[in-house]
């Protein structure tokens, strides 16, 4: 078990009017989907954590799920702490 702070979160969110409910709940499923997909997993190196940056999410929110929306995020913060590029699996 680890701490793990996420100070900032960058989205890049279009056709967000109406939506804007929806960004708290789809953050915090992303949350939990990587809390999910972290644990147990010894590839991750701390000593990277203090200049981690994640890839922009794009998200279309008029056409998206949350689920969708929030395995967007999860999947773009799980790469920068494993260390694989966008794509990779």
């Amino acid at each position: 078990m680890f701490d793990l702070k996420i100070d900032r979160l960058r989205l890049n969110i279009d056709n967000a009017v109406g939506h804007e409910h929806r960004l708290q709940p789809i953050a915090l499923r992303a949350v939990a989907l990587l809390a999910s997909r972290l644990d147990g997993r010894g590839e991750i190196s701390r000593d990277r954590w203090d200049t981690l940056a994640a890839e922009p999410v794009d998200l279309q929110l008029n056409v998206m799920s949350d689920e969708q929306a929030a395995e967007s995020i999860a999947t773009a913060w799980t790469n920068a702490l494993t260390g694989k590029a966008e794509g990779q699996h």
